[in-house]
C-alpha cells in the first residue's frame, strides 16, 4: 500500500480535524485552528523533571542517583535555578551536561551571569548571586545564556515562573493558574519556581484546584490540562528538607513525584566555608 493514503475530515474530542492515513495503522493528525498546531507524535521516553538546583550538588547527585533506583532516565528536564543559593555552580552544570538535557533558565540564572538586574532580588539572593557569578567560567555563562525561557515537547510546556511571565512569576494563586492555563495549549505545564511540588487542574473557566502529590504514586495523566511542579532539588520550601524531583513515563503516560534524602550537611559546611548568609544555610535543615 502507498505511504499515503487517504484524507480524512471528522470530531476529535469536539475539534475539527484532518487526518492524514500514513500507513496501515498510523493516522497522523492536524488540528485546525487559527493558529495549525504541529501534530506531535508519541514518543517512548523517561524524562527525570527537575526544578531549582540552586547549586546543591549534593542534593542534585542524590536525586540521579535514586532516579537510577527507579528505573531510570532517558534524559533530565530542568526547569530553571540550576544555580544561585549554593556552594557548587560549577559542578551542578557539569552533572546537567553529562546527561541529555533539554533546560530552561531561570531568574537566578539570569542574574548570575548578569543578564537581569539584581535589585529585584532580597539581600541574601543579592549576595549569593554575585559569588555564583564570580565562579563561572565563560564555557558555563555560555551555557546557561543558551538555554530558552520556554520549552515545548510533545503535551508538555516547560517554564521556570510561568507560562505568561517565564522568569518571575509564581504559580501559588489560583488567580496565577487561571492566567497561565490560558497562555499554554498543550494538555500540560511545567514549572518550578516556588521551590513547592504540586498538580494544578482547571476548575471551570475561572477558577483551579491545587493539590500535593502522592510521592510515590504514578498519576495518570490522561489527556487532563494540568500544571505540575517537581519541587525544589536544591532548597526545599515545602516543609520537607529532603530534595524533590518528578519522572515523566511516557508509557503508560504517568509522572510520579519523589524525595529523597541527602548530605545536608556537607552542603551547609561548604556554604559557610563560602562565607555565603547564613539563612541561607540554616533554612536547609528545614524546607523552608
Amino acid at each position: 500500500m502507498s505511504a499515503y493514503l487517504a484524507s480524512t475530515l471528522g470530531l476529535i474530542e469536539g475539534v475539527l480535524v484532518i487526518g492524514s492515513i500514513v500507513n496501515d495503522s498510523t493516522v497522523v493528525y492536524y488540528r485546525l485552528a487559527t493558529e495549525q498546531i504541529p501534530a506531535r507524535g508519541p514518543k517512548v521516553l523517561n524524562a527525570l523533571i527537575v526544578s531549582d538546583v540552586h547549586s546543591n550538588i549534593e542534593a542534585f547527585q542524590s536525586v540521579v542517583n535514586d532516579a537510577d533506583r527507579h528505573g531510570g532516565f532517558d534524559e533530565i528536564w530542568s526547569l530553571g535555578d540550576l544555580i544561585g543559593y549554593g556552594p557548587d555552580p560549577s559542578a551542578v552544570i557539569g552533572l546537567l551536561g553529562q546527561h541529555k538535557h533539554k533546560a530552561v533558565i531561570g531568574n537566578h540564572d539570569l542574574a548570575s551571569i548578569g543578564k537581569l538586574s539584581l535589585e529585584a532580588f532580597n539581600p541574601y539572593a543579592k549576595e549569593a548571586n554575585l559569588w555564583t557569578g564570580r565562579q563561572l567560567t565563560s564555557d558555563e555563562r555560555n551555557f546557561l545564556d543558551r538555554q530558552p525561557q520556554i520549552i515545548e515537547e510533545g503535551e508538555f510546556v516547560m517554564c521556570h515562573g510561568s507560562p505568561r511571565d517565564p522568569v518571575w512569576e509564581y504559580v501559588v494563586s489560583i488567580t496565577a493558574a487561571v492566567a497561565s492555563f490560558n497562555h499554554f495549549d498543550t494538555y500540560r505545564c511545567l514549572l518550578g519556581h516556588s521551590h513547592i511540588p504540586f498538580i494544578c487542574r482547571p476548575k471551570g473557566d475561572d477558577s483551579a484546584e491545587f493539590q500535593t502529590p502522592q510521592f510515590g504514586v504514578p498519576l495518570p495523566l490522561n489527556s487532563d490540562r494540568m500544571i505540575i511542579n517537581p519541587g525544589g532539588v536544591g532548597q526545599p520550601r515545602d516543609g520537607d528538607p529532603r530534595a524533590s524531583y518528578a519522572i515523566y513515563d511516557s508509557e503508560p503516560e504517568t509522572v510520579t513525584h519523589y524525595r529523597v534524602d541527602y548530605d545536608i550537611k556537607t552542603t551547609q559546611d561548604k556554604m559557610r566555608e563560602h562565607k555565603l548568609p547564613e539563612f541561607l544555610i540554616e533554612r536547609l535543615e528545614f524546607g523552608k
